[in-house]
């Protein structure tokens, strides 16, 4: 296997890196936006109780859970930059978990971006799942979290490849 600088031997070339976010990325887009658009056209009419979750469409200007209200363009630039640095950042990343994490970030960012744009909510992002105690979210939320938690975790244990 050809060794890539500052990876090691096993490293992924620059190709596979940018091949793994671009595909993990892509699906947490995709999965968003049509669990999204799910969301706009059955749950703000008919919210779903599923036992303590609650299936509901909410209109949320901020950034992820809600953090931020009332200030979409804020949002808006957050979301890019932190799209192009976690992007950015994950690319350099040795071990797979960090540039799937990374990804996971950058699809949800991406995601969130779409909707301030493309979605005709004067730059709100649909959330729609509602747990006890926790703030509505959707999937890009979701996958967000669970990168920024995972590249957390990574740092914290000593993996920073």
């Amino acid at each position: 296997m050809r060794a890539v600088q500052g990876g090691g031997a096993d490293a992924p070339s620059l190709r596979g890196r940018i091949l793994l976010t671009t595909c993990v990325a892509g699906a947490v887009v995709i999965a968003d936006q049509v669990t999204k658009t799910i969301a706009e056209d059955h749950f703000a009419t008919h919210p779903v109780s599923i036992g303590p979750i609650h299936l509901v469409e909410v209109l949320n200007t901020g950034v992820a859970f809600s953090l931020g209200v009332g200030h979409p363009v804020v949002a808006g630039v957050v979301a890019t930059v932190v799209a192009v640095a976690i992007g950015a950042w994950g690319l350099t990343r040795r071990f797979v978990a960090s540039q799937i994490a990374a990804s996971l970030v950058v699809g949800g960012a991406i995601s969130n971006l779409a909707d301030r744009v493309v979605r005709h909510h004067h730059g709100a992002v649909i959330d729609w799942i509602q747990l006890p105690l926790w703030p509505v979210f959707n999937l890009a939320d979701a996958a967000i979290t669970v990168g920024v938690v995972v590249l957390a975790l990574s740092e914290v244990r000593g993996h920073r490849g």
